[in-house]
């Protein structure tokens, strides 16, 4: 019995023991929890913060390479049918004017050129800003369309969106080019190319009734100066339309290498609504769980970094 009675307050110590032990293990994981609870929202921030700049940038660079060159070859096909349909229905522009006497709108197509050593045939679109040469060569709206007596200018784009002046640099004289308007068909003789600082100025005696092609030079993406093909016109010249337009009037955007500074007011919507979807990830990684949440998050992530790359492009030389 006294051994019995003495073997009680040890036993009864071991479980006093064992208990202090669970509880401080107990409160240790508590404490383990109630930390990996308070991080979780941090850590699905910087996730998201980190999705964000990765859409972003993945968005600048596609858009400037794969998506811009389709982008560029659909908004050629619609071009083209446009231009089309306008020369047999003989509506398409001679001019500064449409057929109903006001200005034509920037895109508007207005002529066709091919460039037989260089595999090129673009629709020539209606002005020169980085938004319309997206689409396609360019117009300047204060020269005469090709084909007309006096000097037409078309600029188009080195490297991004298709990049239909690429092969500008490798020209040389009395290559063809061949351009189709409204009032028919023409053909330029190559006669001068000249790039970075000798292109800055146009040459000294070139012909009255000339076609000038600008773009980019210097490394890919990376403009230093630019590209520039002056061609004689040989065929005879059709009459030009009365200029509306001067150099003095043509809008900044409209210059060689110049950016289109409208695109930052839907650059700024387009960035709250990334703003707005990254903070509805970080709800339903919260709610749902980490793999549902990407699977909803990031399409919608990918497609509005796409829309935010495609309006900083517009904000970086029209040439490139």
């Amino acid at each position: 019995m006294t051994t019995t009675s003495a073997q009680r307050p040890s036993d009864s110590g071991i479980a006093s023991e064992s208990e202090v032990v669970r509880s401080s293990v107990g409160q240790n994981q508590l404490s383990s929890n109630t930390g990996e609870t308070l991080n979780q929202p941090q850590s699905v921030l910087v996730g998201a913060s980190l999705c964000i700049l990765a859409a972003l940038l993945v968005g600048f660079l596609v858009n400037l390479t794969v998506v811009g060159s389709l982008k560029h070859a659909r908004d050629q096909v619609v071009a083209f049918d446009s231009l089309r349909v306008s020369l047999a229905k003989a509506t398409a522009p001679v001019g500064p004017k449409d057929v109903n006497g006001r200005l034509l709108s920037l895109g508007t197509p207005v002529a066709l050129i091919t460039i037989p050593k260089l595999g090129v045939e673009q629709t020539v679109l209606e002005g020169t800003t980085s938004r319309v040469l997206v689409s396609g060569p360019g117009h300047q709206r204060s020269s005469v369309l090709p084909g007309q007596a006096g000097s037409v200018i078309i600029m188009g784009r080195k490297d991004a969106y298709g990049g239909p002046f690429a092969g500008l640099k490798n020209m040389y004289r009395g290559q063809l080019i061949q351009t189709t308007t409204g009032q028919g068909k023409a053909t330029y003789k190559v006669v001068a190319v000249n790039r970075g600082a000798k292109a800055a100025v146009a040459p000294a005696n070139l012909p009255l009734n000339r076609l000038t092609l600008i773009t980019a030079d210097g490394y890919r993406f990376l403009p230093d100066g630019i590209t520039r093909v002056d061609a004689e016109l040989i065929t005879p010249a059709f009459n030009p339309a009365a200029q509306l337009l001067s150099d003095a009037s043509l809008t900044p955007a409209e210059a060689a290498l110049a950016g289109d500074s409208s695109a930052w007011i839907p650059l700024v919507f387009w960035i709250q609504a990334l703003l707005v979807a990254a903070l509805a990830m970080t709800w339903a990684w919260a709610r749902w769980g980490r793999w549902q949440a990407w699977v909803v998050g990031v399409p919608v992530i990918l497609f509005i970094g796409l829309s935010v790359a495609g309006q900083v492009s517009l904000l970086l030389p029209n040439l490139i």
